[in-house]
């Protein structure tokens, strides 16, 4: 059981996308080489991925995606902790060391065997665990990022904000899991209305 895979399916699911596990082939590829957890994702009510987004992703956007393959850098699978949240240094060095084109290229460019080979035109997005809080370190993450051919970058904070707002306000479906977690927090007083002012949604 991956958490972290789950809350982006559930994330992308209750904001009316398609989403399938993309397939990838690392055969012969090194534990480091292997690729990011990738999704497939597909927004009936947008017929063309918009030209004019930001990098940094809100749901707000998410409109104006129709196709995108969406990459996953999660605390399960890497070497992520949350001492990280509190340091823009470490924060930093962590997305520069497991960021790279090799691990972006399993996910974003799938071979003609898979399914996503045959997708059209779609936008190559990244879910990461933060962004330093620093605006200038910010700007120089996305300028690398897009050499990699990033295209735009969502945070998994912002991500569970939107999920929690939906269990909050019950605009979620309930049968799935990781709103039934969301919905127990709730019930036991161990999730509040978030600071909406903080957040961009």
């Amino acid at each position: 059981m991956n958490v972290e895979q789950d809350v982006i399916k559930a994330y992308f699911e209750s904001n009316g996308f398609l989403i399938r596990q993309a397939g990838q082939n690392i055969e012969g590829l090194s534990k480091k080489k292997n690729g990011f957890p990738t999704f497939a994702v597909l927004n009936p009510s947008c017929q063309k991925n918009g030209t004019d987004l930001s990098f940094r992703l809100f749901t707000g956007d998410m409109m104006q995606i129709h196709l995108a393959l969406v990459s996953l850098v999660g605390w399960q699978d890497t070497s992520f902790s949350h001492l990280f949240l509190n340091s823009d240094a470490r924060l930093i060095k962590f997305l520069t060391k497991e960021v790279v084109p090799d691990r972006l290229s399993v996910g974003y460019n799938p071979q003609p065997e898979f399914a996503e080979s045959r997708m059209g035109e779609f936008r190559r997005l990244l879910v990461v665990p933060a962004l330093p809080k620093a605006e200038n370190k910010c700007i120089e993450l996305f300028a690398s990022f897009q050499e990699m051919g990033v295209q735009g970058i969502f945070t998994l904070s912002s991500v569970l904000e939107n999920l929690l707002r939906k269990t909050l306000s019950n605009s979620m479906p309930s049968n799935h899991s990781v709103f039934h977690l969301l919905k127990m927090l709730k019930a036991y007083d161990l999730a509040s209305e978030p600071q909406l002012d903080i957040f961009k949604v």
